[in-house]
């Protein structure tokens, strides 16, 4: 089902926002997948186009991203952009890093959902909409577990993927029980962010809140969710050759393990992606 939302418009060409539900069948994950497109346009047939894939794409309504697009529609500062929005199936099992299931054996679909992102949902997306992204132009975002998983798939597919958003990112993702003998060393993510080489174009926005959670493994005073995502911002700025342009960190004093704290930041994260001055208009020759 497809509806079309006109939005109000002062630039004298009209902006509309459309949005459809469509289930797809995976081989890899043997399954249906739902996934829902929100996007909107310029009315321009030549011109940049963004991507953003979003993990728990159940959670689409809580994220308000409808009223987000229908906002930067209307104020033309974003290049026009669509959202894929994948809802979660087997989450603990689908999400996580691939090849690297944690110390409870979560994360065992991880290398499954990876290639029905890549060999299945791009392609797909490619030919439904009738625009090839580049990797500059593609992103894909989650929240909490969904952002270790998308954190995961754009580090490993520099070829499709230029830009991650991590929100309350489930980063202390481990290898070992704390009874086992657990260090920092163990945390999955990081270990595979160390052997990895980040591409030149690669960009990435992390978010933490303050009140994520009340553990601190450590007992250094910073809730893990923080400290997590602040060792992480300091593995990627060392990574990256200019980190100054391509790296945004957001800890958010008060911020909660919640949609509703998400939401709150996601225009942030979108405006980063796809701004105008980041990805300036072009025609196709």
């Amino acid at each position: 089902m497809k509806t079309r939302k006109e939005v109000p418009d002062n630039q004298g060409l009209k902006s509309f926002v459309t949005r459809q539900k469509i289930n797809i069948y995976s081989s890899f994950l043997k399954r249906v997948v739902q996934v829902q497109l929100l996007a909107f346009e310029d009315g321009k047939k030549v011109g940049k186009r963004g991507l953003l894939l979003l993990n728990d794409g159940q959670d689409l309504e809580k994220l308000e991203l409808e009223k987000t697009l229908r906002q930067f529609a209307a104020s033309g500062t974003t290049i026009p952009f669509i959202v894929v929005a994948i809802s979660a199936g087997e989450r603990k099992s689908e999400y996580g890093v691939s090849g690297s299931p944690d110390y409870l054996g979560r994360g065992n679909k991880a290398h499954l959902y990876e290639d029905f992102i890549i060999h299945e949902l791009l392609p797909w997306i490619k030919s439904h909409t009738g625009h090839a992204y580049t990797p500059e132009l593609t992103a894909f975002a989650g929240c909490s577990l969904g952002g270790l998983s998308a954190l995961d798939v754009a580090i490993s597919n520099p070829h499709h993927f230029g830009m991650v958003g991590v929100f309350s990112g489930s980063i202390w993702w481990r290898s070992k029980g704390y009874e086992e003998g657990y260090t920092d060393n163990d945390r999955i993510i990081l270990s595979k962010l160390k052997e990895l080489n980040l591409a030149n174009h690669f960009r990435c926005w992390l978010m933490a809140g303050t009140n994520d959670e009340k553990n601190d493994r450590n007992r250094s005073g910073i809730i893990d969710a923080v400290e997590d995502t602040l060792d992480l911002f300091e593995l990627l700025h060392k990574k990256m050759t200019t980190p100054i342009d391509r790296l945004t960190l957001r800890i958010i004093d008060g911020g909660n393990h919640n949609p509703a704290t998400w939401a709150s930041h996601f225009p942030d994260f979108l405006h980063t992606a796809f701004n105008k001055q980041m990805h300036p208009q072009h025609k196709k020759k």
